[in-house]
């Protein structure tokens, strides 16, 4: 992506809005299979159906966009809908941008930038019924078709969060150009990224630069299981002193925007002789962590990597469950729901709804990770003998169940190594 325009004055909002506009540019409609034409189309936002009362969604039969009333759509995506009947003018105001389309052209107006459409809104039985995909996109929204459903799902940007590990953090200095290109292919919103001091100061500013210019942010990844001992809480603290005087040192827009938290220490063999030692370990592990990174940077949030499994542990001495203790703690907890198919009774849906509610209840984030590395625990776990497309099927069933939750906000694939290798491993 020919980023030469970015400007760091402006805000970040703006470059998001900007990289909608690349994407309407850029991507092509929605195209549906002939049968969609005769038979009744479904559109979903966020989980829910949406029930059109006047008139119905149709296919453009000579471009194949998909054409919808646009105040449900609008509305449901969180924007004020206007129309002016004399200037037959229509405008979408967001969050993420202001849109303005005029009946019968094929250009419309993002943010007072012209944009080209697939298809002109036009006039239906007195509604205004604008191309589905324009205008869902120019809301922030994210828009897949579920061919066998013949259902158009649409996932607003509060919950179309995606998002990637980089455990070798040399690979954002040798492989920086592939990673962003695979970043926008993917269309990830955020990357959890290592950090280590060897890879120089220099290779992560720049990296996060071009990282936020696209509209991703860049979370620092670190975690160990034996950090639960009291004697390497000094590599905690000075990991983080290391990230904060890293942030302090660069610009706005070159700086980490969260720590990110991968500690699991029940793979340590203490575990299965004393798991309650083990809970009070890594409470007062958290707690330090918690202490450090409020003494440090309070403007850093703050995610932790979580089994689907630990909500059946308690606090000890409690009834309390420990995935809600963690999540007291965090900003986010990215959920390792680590199947390979979303639905049943052993799916990453039934596997991270408990967690999803507590976060509800909570008022925390939640974000669905799935595994694409080798296990060593059973093939169901990954989707490494897998293939892309199976799995990106699996994650739209995952979106549309959980969207409906307060509490979900996206999904992550570990890792960009494996995740890579499963795509090419496809073609």
């Amino acid at each position: 992506m020919n980023i030469a325009w970015f400007n760091p004055l402006v805000p970040m909002r703006k470059m998001i809005v900007c990289l909608v506009l690349v994407q309407i540019l850029t991507s092509g409609p929605l195209f549906l299979p002939a049968y969609s034409l005769i038979t009744e189309l479904g559109v979903e936002v966020n989980g829910e159906k949406i029930a059109f009362t006047d008139v119905q969604p149709y296919i453009d039969e000579q471009t194949g966009s998909t054409m919808v009333p646009a105040r449900e759509i609008a509305e449901k995506l969180g924007a004020e809908v206007e129309w002016d009947r004399s200037l037959e003018q229509v405008t979408f105001r967001s969050q993420h941008a202001t849109t303005l389309l005029t009946i019968g052209q094929k250009v419309a107006s993002v943010d007072g930038k012209q944009v080209e459409l697939d298809s002109p809104a036009v006039l239906k039985n007195d509604r205004t019924m604008v191309p589905l995909r324009a205008v869902s996109e120019s809301l922030g929204a994210d828009v897949d078709w579920v061919g066998e459903r013949n259902l158009v799902l649409i996932t607003s940007a509060d919950k179309a969060q995606r998002s990637t590990w980089i455990w070798d953090s040399k690979l954002i200095e040798t492989d920086g150009d592939r990673i962003l290109q695979f970043a926008a292919d993917q269309k990830l919103t955020s990357i959890y990224v290592r950090y280590e001091t060897y890879p120089g100061q220099d290779v992560y500013r720049n990296f996060i630069r071009r990282a936020s210019g696209q509209g991703i942010k860049v979370e620092a990844l670190a975690g160990k299981s034996d950090w639960i001992y009291e004697d390497n809480h000094i590599y905690i603290r000075q990991w983080i002193a290391a990230v904060t005087q890293y942030n302090a040192s660069v610009g706005a827009l070159e700086r980490f925007q969260g720590f990110h938290f991968d500690i699991e220490p029940y793979t340590l063999d203490m575990w299965k002789n004393n798991q309650t030692w083990v809970l009070e370990r890594w409470m007062d592990t958290i707690r330090f962590i918690e202490s450090e990174v409020k003494s440090s940077d309070r403007s850093m949030t703050m995610a932790f990597d979580i089994p689907f499994w630990i909500n059946s542990c308690t606090v000890p001495g409690s009834s309390y469950s420990f995935s809600a203790w963690l999540l007291e703690k965090a900003d986010t907890v990215v959920i390792m729901a680590y199947r390979n198919t979303a639905l049943g009774n052993n799916g990453i849906i039934a596997r991270a709804k408990s967690i999803i509610l507590e976060a509800a209840t909570l008022k925390k984030q939640a974000v669905i990770a799935v595994d694409t590395l080798p296990s060593t625990e059973a093939d169901y776990t990954t989707f490494y003998k897998s293939n892309s497309s199976l799995m990106e099927s699996e994650l739209k069933q995952v979106k549309e169940s959980l969207s409906l939750y307060p509490s979900y906000i996206g999904i992550a694939v570990h890792d960009y190594v494996r995740w890579i290798e499963l795509l090419n491993a496809n073609r």
